[in-house]
């Protein structure tokens, strides 16, 4: 996606594999620790149920595969109807663990792969990012199988989410924020539950409840948010900056506003490559800094010339539109499926 945007990788995928991988490392050690220290051993046949539950409700929608959702309903089943036998607060805690490990892996690392993206909101053309990014996370734990024995879990823990009322930066940070504060209210919840039968049950609901209610609340802030990269009538708004090129090299930044190039007023990528088409050697750009205010900057380069300085921008009519929304799920589809092939036997 980011190599058919750009047209270039920012960093390798290679090296992407290599941070992902490293930071994972950070987050299991920090995830193992926390299963030590209190103590923590599960029991292989709770997560019997609580897998396939997992892998069955992510037909209904892909978030729906989170542990914090199949955990909760199986609690909520075992403490209702008395089946599965499970020990819930073991469960709960762990479900705990792995979401403050993800709310660390974000902060840390959340917005390293922000690529930039069009979207059409009420009829209007935007810019913002779209962040993905997977960790694979390796943590030791306790198994509780008759007597106690430690092994070594691989998990793999994922953050995608999308920024067009805040910047990746700022959004990435409130995230982990937000999860984080799960995540610990979560732990508090099912070591209370421990000594107190109650809690079992306040566990148990507010596990997928909460956790809906952040993909929810974080959905409803970005669509009804004032959206930071819009188009403008004074001049041409920055979206993104390549690596390494000029527009890095002149210091532009996400939101800043391209008023003219070398005394021709700009308002649309083409107005910058008719500018830059006979390769000038020496530009400078007037533009509106979003912390400094009106500004001018400048780059030379008397050997080869410029014809490109670097920049994704914010355009009434950009070249390439990228409109981005929620997929259906596989249930939405076979029914549309069904009914495509209803109304064909009708007409037959």
């Amino acid at each position: 996606m980011e190599k058919g945007i750009l047209g270039i990788y920012k960093k390798s995928p290679i090296y992407n594999v290599f941070i992902s991988t490293l930071y994972g490392l950070i987050g299991g050690i920090f995830g193992s620790i926390m299963f030590i220290y209190f103590g923590i051993s599960i029991s292989p046949k709770d997560f019997y149920f609580v897998l396939p539950l997992a892998l069955l409700l992510s037909i209904i929608h892909p978030r729906f595969m989170c542990f914090s959702y199949a955990g909760g309903i199986l609690s909520l089943s075992s403490l209702i109807l008395g089946w599965p036998n499970i020990n819930i607060s073991e469960i709960l805690f762990v479900i705990g663990v792995l979401h403050l490990v993800e709310s660390f892996l974000i902060l840390l690392d959340g917005k390293r792969n922000r690529i930039p993206i069009f979207m059409e909101k009420q009829g209007e053309i935007i810019g913002g990012f779209t962040m993905n990014r997977f960790w694979p996370v390796p943590f030791s734990i306790f198994v509780n199988n008759g007597y106690i024995y430690p092994i070594t879990i691989m998990a793999i823990l994922g953050y995608g989410d999308f920024a067009l009322s805040n910047f990746p930066e700022k959004k990435s940070k409130e995230t982990a924020s937000i999860l984080s504060l799960f995540s610990i209210t979560l732990l508090i919840l099912s070591r209370l539950s421990i000594k107190y039968h109650i809690f079992k049950y306040i566990a148990a609901l507010f596990s997928p409840l909460a956790h809906e209610a952040i993909i929810k609340l974080g959905r409803i802030k970005e669509e009804q948010g004032n959206f930071l990269f819009t188009s403008t009538e004074h001049g041409l708004r920055v979206l993104d900056i390549l690596p390494n090129s000029i527009g890095k090299k002149m210091g532009l930044k996400p939101g800043d506003i391209i008023l003219s190039l070398n005394g021709h007023r700009i308002y649309s990528k083409n107005d910058i490559d008719d500018v830059l088409y006979f390769r000038p050697k020496f530009i400078w750009i007037e533009l509106f800094d979003i912390k400094k205010g009106l500004v001018s900057k400048e780059y030379k380069n008397y050997q080869k010339g410029i014809n490109n300085i670097g920049v994704v921008v914010v355009s009434n009519f950009p070249e390439q539109i990228y409109i981005v929304e929620e997929s259906r799920t596989p249930i939405v589809k076979l029914i549309d499926k069904i009914r495509s092939k209803g109304k064909k036997s009708f007409k037959n």
